[in-house]
């Protein structure tokens, strides 16, 4: 496998915040339609988002540190939401690894990543289910360790992230990309595998358990049953490994309930997204799928399954 310099695992993180999808429509613009998918798309490797992703981040970003979000880094390049509101696109953007140039339109990071490096991006491996305020180095950390954890080779890990995979000029486009969500499905089917970079499992404090995005893209994969996987921050990673996966005492017992109680407050009619078109879009595509409810109780028992606590969520429901 190939050697990844990971940084020594830091304490808790701090609580994450509200998550700024990958999109961006004018009131009242209609967006542009493009062509779906027809091929597996492509992944920045874990082993550069962990060795390389940072320095790079700090050549364009002076004010780049430890607490910095993608929300911000985002701002930082193709300016500011309201900025790019008002100007009906990306304004002052920054040629990061020179994709405003890389030819006409634009291209998006992965794919100047890839041409600077090609080693660096391949055939996607996973699909990245996230929250743009994340701060990135929590973010990073997590996929290095999600490929300790699970004995991956790095530099064979390639990961779908929609801020990396995205051609931005296009997608901030005045009316943004109107079958978003069908473009979306399409990736993700071709992937075939999902890891949720989970915040916390307790539903009152996880910015992941009250965004519509996040909740609808794993639910697409449970329906089509793929693999899903927990690539854990550190408050998730405590959580699932401290008091979920080593419990054997009564009293642990208790502490695994309460969790579970936690994820039963998932409550997916009061979940939200950044603009009133993603979260139509999204519900439309709920409702013909069985509703709130079904998607509520299938990311439960999906979540519940992958933390061993099947039995406790069943209890949890009674």
């Amino acid at each position: 496998m190939g050697s990844m310099i990971c940084p020594e695992r830091p304490g808790p993180a701090a609580e994450c915040l509200s998550w700024l999808p990958n999109l961006r429509r004018g009131k009242g613009v209609k967006g542009v339609t493009l062509p779906l998918p027809t091929e597996k798309p492509k992944g920045v490797s874990v082993f550069f988002l962990v060795n390389e992703f940072e320095k790079q981040v700090k050549t364009v970003c002076s004010q780049y540190n430890e607490t910095t979000t993608f929300e911000e880094l985002d701002a930082w390049i193709w300016g500011s939401y309201d900025d790019r509101k008002e100007a009906g696109g990306p304004v002052n953007v920054v040629d990061w690894f020179r994709h405003k140039t890389m030819r006409e339109g634009g291209a998006s990071l992965c794919d100047a990543i890839g041409r600077k490096s090609p080693g660096s991006v391949g055939d996607a491996t996973i699909f990245i289910n996230w929250a743009w305020r994340y701060r990135v180095w929590d973010f990073v950390y997590a996929l290095g360790w999600y490929c300790e954890l699970q004995k991956l080779d790095p530099q064979k890990t390639f990961c779908c992230i929609c801020f990396f995979n995205s051609i931005q000029h296009v997608w901030f486009q005045p009316g943004g990309v109107s079958n978003a969500v069908e473009i979306f499905e399409s990736n993700v089917r071709m992937v075939g595998t999902v890891a949720v970079v989970l915040d916390t499992l307790d539903a009152r404090r996880s910015i992941y358990f009250s965004r519509l995005w996040t909740i609808f893209e794993v639910y697409i994969a449970i329906r089509n049953e793929l693999q899903i996987v927990i690539a854990p921050m550190n408050v998730a990673y405590d959580e699932t490994h401290t008091f979920l996966l080593r419990a054997s005492s009564e009293r642990d017992e208790v502490v695994f309930a309460n969790h579970v109680r936690k994820l039963m407050k998932v409550d997916m009619a009061a979940a939200s997204a950044s603009t009133p078109q993603d979260a139509d879009s999204i519900r439309r595509q709920v409702g013909r799928l069985g509703g709130d409810q079904a998607m509520t109780d299938a990311v439960v028992k999906a979540f519940a399954s992958m933390t061993g606590l099947d039995d406790l969520a069943r209890e949890g429901c009674q």
